[in-house]
């Protein structure tokens, strides 16, 4: 981990421009004082500053830093104002004298030198950093800000000691006098620092939830939910109804569960959508916000994670006229990323394409989406029976739920469509008996349906910290390792944890998954009424790489870890 101070104190000293003693006396009167070293030692001409910038330019210049993995003081981060820093996308890194070393990717830019040299005062060198790490860099001390907010915002709070959500049975809170809790500049300025917080921490979904005593803020992070804070009861309320009023949800109902969306514009210019669920339960509303950053959102199946043969079997399949494709897997298991991502493979002007979704989680320019509205009778099934009177091309169904919905979706990928969608299993074999259990019969599936799509997502191991390290024997049996057919010795590695992966030593997902094409063998097996492992085993002797297969490959080549492959992903059985 590349930190600025300890870099400069063993610069220092390799340089000779000051012994260990002073260097000592200079770190514990900088700490005691809250001020930067390296100012004790120019002030005291410890160290000349000439002398110093000039070695320092002589050996910071030839170097490119990646500054997002730094740990960079407060006193250096605070020279610049945010808006500056996110305006111009620099990262102040070493401040020496009157000097101030800039991370930027252009360090050529005089105009971005010279505005910055007039707002300071301190003369500015530019240090090479790419764009992306610096981005990366001020999310993170953005992270760090929305933390420490939360503390500044509770010294302003003591005003919202009478916000308590009133008890079952007593008088309701007015419509209006709620408007005004929830318009309280305190409350505001919470429930932005949780949102502003959560885009930075990359979260996919935020969870406040009243507890006996306490308001419980949770995010879910790379698919693991995780505590970031916990506060007074007396916040629940105010909190909750801020989030109504964005949402335009009824403030003043507390009964029933309500669901809504709104979007937030970042500093950066960053759209981000939330859809909001309410839900009533023992101890006040509990409120779920699902993020939907656009720019996050990767709908290109090449980058999915699809091992080559996968690739091929999905881009065959999305390339057919008419017929069924299904993604399968449990919620937040990317199935839905997945469908986007054929439909853009395969969108064009000249084909009609329909979404029927609940709700619609990304508008996609071209594509006609609808959101199902159950209290107008607006479901999956009527939506689609509306869908197929429109010549459509191509129908995304964002779930099937029913028999009902399966049947209308069968009967449109029989006479000439081709149809997308996902179901609720763990495999891609177990779709097969889904299917025949909801009450579809095998000929009509082995006609209709082209291919299955099982997928999980497993955490990436952090680039900056992951640790190589040898996997037992024992494990190396048990999990197969020993049979994968590799072209090269793997090299396996562990979470370790660093600033820049929030010391949890995993950073981002990648997707899982098996693709099992419906050959003539396996149609055969679904005639028979095979079971959902016979099914899998003759798919398997056909190519299919099975899940757990597939994460075992990625853990090899240092993507994730052993531990997530047998976290997530369970044994390939065998009949």
């Amino acid at each position: 981990m590349f930190s600025p101070v300890e870099y400069l104190k063993s610069f220092l000293l390799e340089a000779k421009l000051v012994d260990d003693a002073s260097l000592d006396r200079a770190v514990s009167t900088a700490e005691a004082d809250n001020l930067l070293f390296m100012d004790i030692l120019i002030q005291s001409d410890t160290v000349s500053e000439s002398k110093l910038v000039s070695a320092m330019l002589d050996k910071i210049g030839r170097q490119s830093f990646d500054i997002a993995d730094a740990r960079v003081e407060k006193q250096v981060l605070d020279i610049l104002p945010k808006s500056v820093i996110i305006n111009y996308q620099v990262v102040p890194i070493i401040r020496l004298g009157r000097t101030l070393f800039l991370a930027m990717a252009n360090p050529s830019d005089v105009l971005t030198i010279d505005n910055i040299n007039a707002l300071t005062g301190l003369k500015v060198c530019g240090v090479a950093a790419s764009a992306k790490e610096i981005e990366r860099a001020i999310g993170i001390f953005y992270s760090e800000d929305a933390m420490q907010a939360f503390e500044d915002i509770m010294k302003d709070i003591s005003s919202l000691e009478e916000m308590e959500l009133v008890k079952e049975g007593q008088k309701q809170i007015d419509k209006e006098k709620i408007e005004n809790l929830a318009e309280d500049a305190p409350t505001i300025r919470l429930t932005d620092a949780i949102i502003r917080q959560a885009i930075a921490a990359k979260a996919s979904d935020i969870f406040v939830e009243p507890l006996q005593k306490a308001l419980r803020i949770r995010y879910r992070v790379d698919g693991i939910i995780r505590e970031v804070d916990r506060m007074s009861k007396t916040l629940h309320f105010p909190v909750v109804s801020r989030i109504k009023i964005m949402s335009n949800l009824d403030i003043s109902e507390h009964r029933l569960p309500q669901d809504g969306r709104f979007k937030a514009v970042t500093d950066r210019k960053r759209e981000v959508d939330f859809r909001v669920s309410v839900l009533p339960t023992a101890f006040g509303e509990k409120v779920v916000l699902r993020v939907l950053d656009k720019n996050a959102a990767m709908l290109d199946l090449t980058k999915l994670g699809f091992n080559a043969k996968a690739l091929d079997v999905l881009r065959e399949c999305a390339r057919k006229p008419h017929g069924m494709i299904l993604t399968c897997g449990p919620t937040g298991s990317g199935k839905t990323t997945t469908l986007y991502s054929v439909l853009k493979f395969i969108d064009s002007t000249e084909k009609n394409i329909v979404t029927v979704e609940d709700p619609v989680e990304y508008q996609m320019k071209g594509i006609n989406q609808v959101n199902i509205k159950p209290q107008v009778n607006l479901t999956f099934a009527s939506a689609l029976r509306a869908i197929l009177r429109q010549d459509p091309d191509v129908v995304m169904i964002g779930e099937i739920r029913d028999f009902e919905t399966l049947d209308v979706a069968v009967k449109a990928a029989l006479t000439g469509h081709l149809v997308l969608s996902s179901l609720h299993t763990t495999t891609a074999a177990g779709s097969i008996i889904r299917m025949m259990n909801m009450g579809i019969e095998p000929f009509l599936i082995c006609s209709s349906v082209l291919s299955i799509v099982a997928q999980r997502l497993l955490r990436k191991l952090c680039d900056k910290c992951k640790e190589p390290y040898d996997v037992p024997d024992y494990l190396v049996q048990k999990l197969g390792l020993s049979t994968m057919k590799l072209e090269h010795k793997p090299t396996f590695f562990k979470a370790k944890g660093c600033r820049h992966c929030f010391d949890l030593g995993y950073r981002g997902r990648v997707g899982i998954t098996e693709v099992m094409l419906l050959s003539p063998t396996v149609k055969k097996l679904i005639l028979d009424h095979a079971g959902e492992m016979k099914i899998k085993e003759m798919a398997r002797q056909e190519g299919m790489v099975t899940m757990r297969e597939d994460a075992l490959l990625k853990a090899a080549v240092g993507l994730t870890s052993i531990e997530e492959v047998v976290r997530v992903t369970a044994v390939d059985e065998k009949v």
